[in-house]
Formats: structure tokens, sequence, C-alpha cells
């Protein structure tokens, strides 16, 4: 796997067409990146990276995380970690490179510590609302025209407005994450009310409103079932109806072994229509029909 020490090296291996001043460099992505490969394979990188995709999209793997960049996208990259891209479409956008000497002079300053979606445990892009991209391109126009210009105090005002773009971009990233938090605990409130009317239907006596369909249990607990089911999936691995089935199965299976309820009962116990639909089930998911499990007590695990 290649390491790339400099981004002048990277720069040449890629075809990419663009300055490098004093460890920093940007370009935009519609004027340098003509030439990019179509595939680039692992790598590794001692600088730093931050793209704003405007246009186009790439999918990317950085270390164990794996994303489809598109537009209206901020991405980060630190040094070290391990990254492959593929080229869906043509780019438009802001990609800006510097190294920790350049941000880091004078000494003092730290890219990881001071801004954490450069760790390598953190979300590696996030989307940017249309009304906040004005302010991130007129700061990389900034960068862009400044790079251009000769003179002393270059260096200084490029590590100004690269810190004006890095701070803008944290306060979108904690912006994002509290609001992922908030959607975190919306959707565990979703899966633990869902749950909970799960049990209720099949499990405790007090049962409440006959509950059967997905789209039942959904406006139960006051969700679109398409949201249910993205909910119980993120969370599980499985669909809203699976988790019903399970826990219907799971019901079944207990009544059938430790009660003396007839198999009408316990079908219409678990809302089945008639008996006949209750043994079909049953059959489907463990390849026995509940007369068997009776006889034969629980053994074996149920079918996936």
């Amino acid at each position: 796997m290649r390491t790339f020490s400099t981004i002048e090296a990277y720069y040449r291996y890629i075809g990419f067409d663009c300055a490098v001043k004093d460890g920093f460099s940007i370009g935009r992505l519609e004027d340098a990146a003509r030439n990019l490969p179509a595939v680039m394979k692992p790598y590794r990188k001692r600088f730093y990276k931050v793209m704003l995709i405007l246009d186009g999209s790439l999918e990317v793997r950085n270390d164990l995380q794996r994303d489809r960049l598109e537009r209206n996208q901020l991405f980060f990259s630190g040094q070290g970690h391990v990254q492959s891209w593929r080229r869906s479409t043509p780019l438009r956008g802001y990609v800006v490179y510097f190294t920790p000497a350049f941000y880091a002079h004078p000494p003092g300053g730290d890219p990881v510590a001071d801004f954490p979606f450069f760790q390598r445990e953190s979300a590696m892009s996030i989307s940017v609302a249309p009304r906040e991209l004005g302010a991130l391109r007129t700061t990389c126009e900034q960068l862009v025209d400044t790079l251009a210009v000769h003179g002393p105090h270059r260096p200084g005002l490029l590590r100004s407005y690269l810190d004006i773009l890095l701070r803008q971009a944290l306060h979108l990233y904690e912006d994002d994450r509290e609001s992922r938090q908030v959607i975190r605990q919306s959707s565990t409130r979703i899966l633990e009310s869902f749950r909970a009317l799960i049990r209720k239907q099949y499990g405790d006596e007090d049962q409440g409103p006959r509950l059967k369909t997905v789209s039942e249990f959904a406006d139960a607990v006051a969700v679109h079932p398409d949201h249910l089911n993205y909910v119980v999936r993120e969370a599980t691995g499985s669909t809203a109806l699976q988790m019903i089935h399970e826990h219907k199965l799971l019901e079944a299976l207990t009544l059938l072994r430790q009660t003396d309820q007839t198999v009408s009962e316990i079908a219409f116990r678990l809302h089945f229509d008639n008996p006949t639909h209750f043994t079909r089930f049953v059959k489907r998911k463990t390849g026995r029909t509940p007369t068997q499990h009776r006889k034969a007590g629980f053994a074996g695990a149920p079918r996936q």
C-alpha cells in the first residue's frame, strides 16, 4: 500500500493539477480533477483533507467507514487514515490539503484535538444545508485567491482563512451531531414503544386493542410504517414484521409447552383468524405443527 508523505507526491501520482505552497493546497475540483483516475486503490497520507462537494458523486472508504459523497456534502480525512475511492460522476467543489506543520505554525495547534471530525472514529462526512453553502464557498474562494498571491503575508492569511473554514465546518459538524443525537433518541423511543406494544399483545393478559399488522402497530406509536421498519432494521437488522413474528412464535411455543390451553385457544390468544392459520404459521417457522410441539416439548431452534 502506498504512503504519501507530501501533498506534491500525492498530486503527481493522481494527476491533480494544483499549486502547493508551504504545506497547503486548495483546488476547484472541476478545474483540477480532470485527470483523476476513476479508481484509487488504498493508500495512506501524512496530511489532512477537507472536501466540499457541490455536485457529482464519489464512493469513498476511510479506514472502516464507507460512504457515497454527493452534492452539498463536507468530507474530512485525517493523516494516517487508509483511504480509497471510486469516482461515479464528475465532481464540482473544492478540496483542501494541509500538513500538520502548516496548521501548527507557530507550534501549538493540533487538528485532531481541535477538530474532532479528523479523528478516526468520527463520522467522515456531513450534509450541508443550502443556506450554509454560501459562507463555505466564500471562504474557499478566499483561500483560492490567497494561494495565487505572492508575498510575505500569504502563509499567515492562508492559515487564518483555513482556521475560519475549519471552524465553520466544526459548527456544522456539531449541529449535525446534535441532530443525529435527537434522531437516535427519537428512534430509541419508537423502538421501545414498539417492543412494549408487542409484549402487551403477546404476553400480558391485559392486551388492549388487538394489533396484527405493521401498519396497526405503527399507528399505535404514531409513526409511518416505513419509518417504523427503518428504525427497527437499523437497531436490530430485522423488519418490524419479523420482530412481531418472533415474539408471537415465542409466546406460541411457550403456551404450547407450559399450558393446557387448546390449539384453538392459543390461536385466538395470538390474534389468528382461525386455528388453521396458526398451524400454518408455526409449521412454516419451525417445521413442526402445534400438536407436534405439544407432544415433543420445545426442541430445536425455530427456522429463520
